[in-house]
Parts: structure tokens; sequence; C-alpha cells
């Protein structure tokens, strides 16, 4: 290429290369005229394309400079598809050509949006900039940069867990409840979703939540068993929650006076059983896994039974507090029966499955 040296450079930016995919044009284009057929060629291909803008954006304000007698050059440089590492290493290369060409001292950054604006950095560190101009369709002013928020947010996992999972909790269980017509419920069932989802964020412990539904895409892909007992995992907690809300407001209504306590008492009492299937089922899944495939599956087994042994503990202690309000038309001393037996059921089962295991 012909050496030009001025000091001043209108630089369009192109980063996705549509310049080159769809008119197959070579960058860096360097030129007004140059430029003006890059830009005619592009919209004959793709009138629609908001990087024709870009250009005669790019022209018009090397126009203005032009006119004040300003010593200026044009070009416009392009990325690649694929957006990020290789097409900011081909703009940085063209930038270097561009730099050796014009020795250019400043430049007008002319861009379509956001996305070409993460490149200035590159230009930045070769030119200085003296002014950045946004071209965009003057009635969708917000429609890009909105678009591309969108985007990121989507395509990234770590903002997209930070910022859509609140959103899609509040809209799932707003709309559980609105289905089931009790929507004066939905603000608390909200703030309770949303408290719950602080806490496993605080603790770390949503990673937990990912390694299952990670566990049930590995086991629906490879085949495996697991994947039905997965399934029925989810499905018995969300029958247990529902339930143990059911029955947590029947109570409250019958007995406004009842403490929080009560209310939660009565939740745990209704759904703990369907909760520890739930655990119990993808454990035994995880199990005929490992059986299937010759290998050790006792952790399994011990955490059944755990499972097992934590949910009777909660269903007696639940009893009692509930026959002692009068809740469950049980008295209070077979209640505390059931809390001792439960109680020591627990103890027992926990003792001769975790006793083996240890004694290997």
């Amino acid at each position: 290429m012909k050496k030009r040296m001025v000091k001043k450079l209108v630089l369009a930016i192109d980063r996705d290369d549509d310049l080159g995919r769809k008119a197959g044009i070579k960058s860096p284009v360097i030129g007004r005229e140059e430029n003006i057929k890059a830009a005619v060629k592009l919209a004959t291909v793709d009138p629609e394309d908001s990087d024709v803008n870009t250009i005669f954006g790019a022209i018009k304000v090397y126009d203005k400079l032009k006119r004040k007698g300003e010593d200026v050059e044009i070009a416009t440089v392009c990325g690649d598809e694929k957006v990020g590492v290789i097409s900011d290493s081909k703009i940085s290369e063209q930038l270097d050509q561009l730099l050796k060409i014009t020795g250019a001292s400043s430049v007008v950054v002319v861009t379509d949006g956001s996305e070409d604006e993460f490149v200035l950095p590159l230009v930045s560190s070769r030119f200085k900039i003296d002014a950045v101009s946004r071209v965009v369709v003057k009635q969708s002013k917000t429609i890009e940069s909105t678009y591309f928020m969108i985007k990121k947010m989507l395509s990234d996992p770590k903002i997209a867990r930070i910022t859509l999972v609140p959103i899609g909790i509040i809209l799932l269980v707003y709309s559980i409840f609105s289905i089931a017509r009790y929507p004066e419920w939905g603000s608390g069932a909200i703030a309770l979703a949303l408290g719950l989802y602080l806490i496993l964020k605080a603790y770390g412990l949503e990673t937990s939540i990912e390694n299952y539904f990670s566990a049930l895409k590995t086991a629906l892909v490879e085949g495996r068993i697991s994947f039905i007992t997965y399934v029925l995992s989810v499905m018995l907690l969300v029958i247990g929650v529902v339930q143990g809300i059911g029955y947590a407001s029947s109570v409250y209504e019958l007995y406004p006076a009842a403490g929080f306590v009560v209310v939660i008492a009565s939740f745990l009492y209704s759904s703990i059983w369907w909760i520890v299937g739930g655990g119990v089922s993808t454990a035994i899944g995880r199990a005929l896994d490992l059986i299937i495939e010759k290998k050790g599956f006792r952790k399994y087994v011990t955490i059944s039974a755990l499972l097992i042994s934590t949910g009777l503990i909660f269903w007696g202690s639940c009893a009692f507090v509930l026959s002692g309000y009068g809740i469950l038309n049980i008295p209070a001393e077979v209640a505390f029966q059931y809390l001792i037996f439960s109680v020591f059921a627990a103890v027992l089962l926990a003792f001769v499955v975790i006793v083996p295991s240890v004694m290997e």
C-alpha cells in the first residue's frame, strides 16, 4: 500500500467483518473513494447492515474535517466473524498497518454500537483518540445497545446466573401462585424464594444445584438409568413443596394466631417425606449407575439412610409441635412417643448403615 502521511485518521470499525464476509472486500480500506465503493457494495448485498451507516458516517466526518482544512485520511478496519480474540487480533494488525501507512497521531473513531467500541483500548494504544462517534438509525438509538446487553447476559454464564436467575425466580413463583389462584400469596412466596436464593448464593450452595442439573444432562446424553430417578426426584421435591405450602396455608387460615414456628412445622410435617423421597431417588439412581459400571456404590446407600434418618427426626419433631397446639388430633403422650420412636429409629438406622462401612 502507498504511504500517505497525515495528522489525523477517521477510523470506521467493523468488528465482525461484515464487509469481508458479505461484500468480499479486504481490509483495511483506505481513502474516501475506496470506502464509498465498499459501502455501496455492502449496501447492495445487504442494505440492512448497520456497517453501511458506519462507513457513510465516517465519510461524513471525514468531509467535515476536510472542509475545515485538516490533514485527514479515512480508513475502515474489519475483524472476524468469531468476535473476540480472533477478530481483535486482526484489527490490531490492521491498526499497525495504518500507523505505518498514514503516520497519523490521532483518530476519530466511528462505530455502529457497543460491540465495536470494545476495541477502543486497541485503538488508544496506538493513536490518540480525539472523538468517538456512534452511528445508529435515528428511530432506534437504544435498540442495538439493549440487544447487545441482553445478548451478553444470555451468553455469559456468570452474568446470566446473577441477573437472569432472580428474574426467573420471580416470574416462576408468581405464575405458580397465579395458576393456583392464590395471587395474594405471590409476593410473600417471591420474597421467600429470593431469600433462599441469596442464602444459597452467600454460602456457595448454588454450585450443588448446578452440579445436579449437570449430572441430569450427563445422564440423559449417556443414557443412564439415573436420568429417570433425577427427574423423579425433582417431581417429588415440587410435590412436597406445593403440598407443604398448601397444608401450612390451611393451618394458618384455621389458626390465624399460630406463630412462625407452627407454620414452618406444618410445612415440614406435610412435605418432609416427599423431599426425602426426592433425595433418596437421586441416591438410588446414582447407585444403580455404579452397579452397572461395577463400581462401589455403598456411599449412596449411606446417603439414603441418613436422609431417611433426618426425615424421621423432622417428622417426629413436627408432629410433637403440632399436637401440642392441638392442630393434630393426637394426644400429647402419643406425640411424645412418636418423637422418641423417630429419634431412636433414626439413630439406629444411621448406626446400622454407617458402622459397617467405617469398619471396612
